[in-house]
């Protein structure tokens, strides 16, 4: 007989062999059950006791000594009842204490489909309120990027977003363009082009084969927001 599953459940060998020798011998003395299963005394008595405290083994006094009977199986189902009831009272001080760790993804997406379902997925989840804080050092003069720039900013304005840039100063007259964005131009040199909405920051590079990288961290994002706001006090 496979009585792997009552280790499972808890029992240890020890365990196992009174409890199984109890089945077979009915009521008895600890001498039979030390007979038939070649435990040590000390060892009996211990592992008798831990099945007595889960309800699967009783006795009764006889003269000066104990005779052992094991509880019918049908007990194995209550007390793995009431190891059930006791992790579900204990759930909720184990979640409690429970740190859960920022998940951090990143994805990488290629071409100026890619790019633009990048930009996309950035907004995805948003509300009224959040902050889009970007630095643009170049934009890809293309007719298809400019197009989808403007339904972008469009997007990004009915969605309630506030949006924030810092740019160099060469592209003020792109920028000016579009409604519901605060910009700040520089002569300083800035980072690539990226932008931080909640926890997601994206980084475009444009050029012959454009290509962006989407990266989910609060953390990431978080020193991301403070760079871009001490930018923004500086200039």
């Amino acid at each position: 007989m496979d009585v792997s599953i009552l280790e499972d459940i808890g029992l240890t060998k020890g365990e196992i062999k009174v409890y199984l020798a109890l089945l077979e011998l009915g009521s008895v003395s600890a001498g039979r059950v030390l007979e038939k299963t070649s435990v040590q005394n000390s060892v009996f008595h211990f592992c008798v006791n831990r099945l007595i405290e889960k309800g699967l083994v009783s006795y009764v006094k006889k003269g000066t000594g104990k005779i052992y009977s094991a509880a019918d199986p049908d007990n194995f189902l209550i007390y793995v009842k009431d190891k059930e009831k006791q992790i579900e009272q204990l759930l909720p001080e184990l979640k409690a204490k429970q740190v859960v760790a920022d998940k951090e993804e990143v994805e990488m997406y290629q071409g100026i489909k890619g790019v633009i379902n990048l930009l996309n997925e950035q907004i995805s989840i948003t509300k009224k309120g959040d902050e889009f804080l970007f630095f643009s050092v170049d934009l890809k003069n293309d007719e298809e990027i400019m197009k989808f720039y403007e339904r972008y900013q469009a997007k990004r304005r009915d969605k309630g977003l506030i949006v924030k840039g810092i740019a160099p100063k060469r592209l003020e007259n792109v920028f000016s363009k579009w409604e519901g964005i605060e910009m700040k131009y520089t002569d300083l040199p800035l980072p690539a082009n990226q932008g931080v909405c909640n926890d997601k920051l994206a980084i475009i590079t444009w050029g012959d084969k454009p290509s962006g990288v989407l990266i989910k961290s609060k953390e990431i994002a978080k020193k991301q927001k403070e760079f871009f706001k001490a930018m923004w006090k500086i200039i």
